[in-house]
């Protein structure tokens, strides 16, 4: 059989994968879909492999029943408790979100403990009676396999530690949505979280003249600060206008008066707040508490 070091690596390999799907943003059914591929075609490469090379030792054969398989299998409980979790999420309630999170959690853990013995030796990495739990043919009386599981590429344990590993991953997942929404995010079933309580925009008052908005605006605009500059001008001044509740006219126009100053610079207002942040910085310098100077 493949040695542990490189069963590790197949197992991490195989968690990469399975989050890859999940972060592709495909609908849950399809996710489930592609991680039930996923799974199943490295379970079935990992069997004839096994068939191939066989186990070297006992130890051997416990170490993949008890480490290796079921951290693969694992993911495949796992997407099928996800999808369940995620097909019952009632979107459009959302003063039940928060407690259907919560007593999803309540169940997984609940379940956990179906088997408390079992449970407390997976958690404590205990190895005392492993000979029992993950060799095949084991005569202990340890009835914790899923029923149909081939006897060949199975053991009375490695089922249930896959599912406690799954438990372990769907509490995580969970325990995500949770705090996405003790933040006072919105959770969609598509793993997207938008903000919902969004803070109130105050429109502000321009109280200077018209015509510096207008030249503030154009210098933003051609700069393409905004939107990378993908922003109409019309749109964008109309925007600012409705911010500021002021009416700054046809663009056209006021760019048309600012380029025909004769007694101002056509920048003197960008040049009287260049001077005003100026000073400010020198002063700034110049200030130097505790100095004598």
């Amino acid at each position: 059989m493949m040695e542990k070091e490189k069963a590790m690596k197949l197992c991490s390999k195989v968690a990469d994968e399975v989050s890859k799907i999940y972060a592709g943003g495909a609908l849950p059914l399809q996710q489930l879909r592609e991680v039930v591929m996923l799974l199943n075609a490295e379970l079935a490469a990992l069997r004839a492999e096994m068939e191939t090379t066989g186990f070297g030792s006992e130890q051997e054969e416990i170490d993949f029943f008890k480490l290796v398989k079921p951290k693969i299998r694992c993911w495949l409980l796992y997407a099928a408790d996800r999808f369940a979790i995620d097909l019952a999420f009632p979107v459009a309630v959302k003063s039940k979100q928060m407690d259907y999170y919560l007593k999803e959690l309540d169940y997984v853990q609940r379940s956990l403990q179906r088997f408390p013995l079992h449970y407390a030796y997976f958690r404590q990495g205990m190895t005392e009676v492993d000979r029992v739990y993950f060799l095949r043919g084991s005569q202990g009386d340890v009835p914790t396999g899923q029923t149909g599981d081939d006897p060949e590429f199975s053991t009375p344990c490695d089922y249930l530690w896959a599912k406690f590993m799954a438990g372990g991953q769907v509490i995580e997942y969970l325990m995500g949505k949770i705090d996405i929404l003790e933040k006072g995010m919105e959770v969609r079933n598509d793993d997207v979280a938008v903000v919902v309580t969004k803070p109130v925009v105050v429109p502000l008052r321009w109280t200077g003249e018209k015509v510096h908005l207008i030249e503030l605006c154009y210098a933003l605009f051609f700069s393409g600060q905004i939107d990378n500059g993908k922003l109409g001008v019309m749109e964008f001044f109309a925007k600012v206008g409705a911010f500021f509740e002021i009416d700054l006219g046809i663009p056209k126009r006021g760019f048309e008066d600012l380029k025909s100053r004769k007694r101002l610079s056509r920048t003197h207002f960008l040049e009287v707040l260049q001077k005003g942040l100026e000073e400010k910085f020198d002063a700034a310098d110049e200030y130097r508490p505790g100095s004598r100077f």
